[in-house]
């Protein structure tokens, strides 16, 4: 199976927002014998505040770390073309437990105001809470890419240790 996987590694920690790096993780060619996965950066991400796991305040906390989901396309008049992440057969709802996501997409954006349970994709960070120059457009053109080579496109997100 041929597993196109966007890495989001959170890093950076404040009380209204949480940054990361994203990255894709495939296996680029298929031809050698053994062949390895590459891990490429993609681009800067913002996200609501991290909670402890079982903690949710509607539109004010990312996704969990350690989720693993699906991802598809998405077309919506506000956000046009772009991704959705989920777990739930009705590819929309992320379902953690008890605790619910709904319509969780890769968009662009600068602060936490613009998340409201979304990631945002930049190529720019300004500081701890803001980030510029969306990179919405290019990703949904590489996962589109991806999908018409036969890629299952998932997602995984990791909270790593703060170290500033």
């Amino acid at each position: 199976m041929k597993e196109f996987k966007i890495l989001i590694e959170r890093y950076s920690y404040t009380a209204q927002s949480s940054l990361g790096r994203m990255s894709f993780v495939y296996i680029k060619d298929f031809v050698q014998t053994n062949p390895l996965p590459v891990k490429e950066f993609f681009g800067n991400t913002m996200e609501d505040t991290a909670r402890p796991d079982n903690i949710k305040v509607m539109k004010e906390t990312c996704l969990p770390g350690g989720l693993k989901c699906k991802v598809s396309l998405y077309e919506s008049d506000h956000y046009k073309k772009t991704i959705i992440f989920y777990t739930e057969d009705d590819k929309r709802t992320i379902q953690i437990g008890p605790l619910k996501w709904v319509g969780c997409l890769a968009h662009g954006g600068n602060t936490h105001k613009d998340t409201e349970g979304c990631i945002l994709v930049a190529t720019n960070i300004i500081d701890k809470n803001t980030i510029q120059g969306s990179l919405k457009d290019e990703l949904r053109g590489l996962v589109e890419q991806r999908i018409a080579e036969g890629y299952t496109i998932t997602a995984e997100f990791t909270n790593l240790t703060q170290t500033s």
